[in-house]
């Protein structure tokens, strides 16, 4: 069970890492290279898929791995938009 959690914290830190890592992404500065940023998603995310396979059969590992990158890929950037508030002049 240890291992499913893990892998599911692994594969939603991936995500937002990932995210940040986008060219277009509205998080604003980030503290480092968006690079860097997408080579840690990537190897979280490996990570995430090891331990996921590890503790379930791979349809299901899989399945639970695309789920939480969907999930995370479109709460965060609507979560950002509605942190920063609408733009001057349109309130």
């Amino acid at each position: 069970m240890i291992g499913a959690i893990l892998g599911g914290l692994c594969a939603a830190v991936a995500a937002v890492l990932l995210y940040l890592a986008a060219p277009h992404q509205k998080w604003g500065a980030l503290p480092c290279r968006p690079g860097l940023l997408g080579w840690a998603g990537a190897l979280l995310l490996a990570l995430g898929t090891m331990l996921l396979l590890g503790w379930a059969g791979p349809a299901t590992a899989i399945f639970i791995l695309l789920t939480i990158l969907m999930t995370i890929w479109s709460v965060v950037p609507i979560a950002i938009a509605w942190r920063r508030g609408a733009p001057e002049g349109k309130r």
